[in-house]
């Protein structure tokens, strides 16, 4: 880590997450307990965040995006909600419109096309549930 921060020329315990409404008129509502470097938040089309959210390293959380590619751009706005008490692991990204029940497990470098139960692990690309949780794990 400190060799990548030397390279970017980052000064101190600085962490680099960047939360951006990316032009749109978004609101983020609350802020992970934790979050790894090199996260990015995009809450234009908002973010609600829980109570006890771990976000590990370089996640990526976007609620508003333009696809482009065809004679006119279209642009998607669709609030993201992450429940209490969740995980996201690090490279892992969620894409507009999906909430994340409370007490779920998101694995490292899964990509959330679709919402997630509350109580699971979804794992994998597109991510799907791989368990459930019992109640004294959450």
């Amino acid at each position: 880590m400190n060799i990548l921060k030397r390279l970017l020329k980052m000064k101190g315990n600085t962490p680099t997450v960047v939360y951006t409404s990316g032009g749109f008129n978004g609101k983020l509502i609350g802020k992970p307990d934790q979050i790894g470097d090199f996260s990015v938040i995009n809450y234009g089309g908002d973010v609600i965040i829980g109570k006890n959210v771990k976000i590990g390293y370089g996640v990526i959380i976007i609620s508003a995006s333009t696809i482009t590619g065809t004679d006119s751009s279209k642009y998607i706005k669709n609030p993201v909600k992450i429940g209490d008490n969740v995980e996201i692991g690090s490279n892992a990204t969620v894409l507009p419109g999906v909430t994340i029940g409370d007490n779920a497990t998101v694995g490292a470098g899964a990509v959330v096309t679709e919402d997630v139960p509350p109580n699971s692990v979804v794992v994998g690309v597109p991510a799907k549930v791989v368990k459930w949780k019992n109640k004294s794990e959450s």
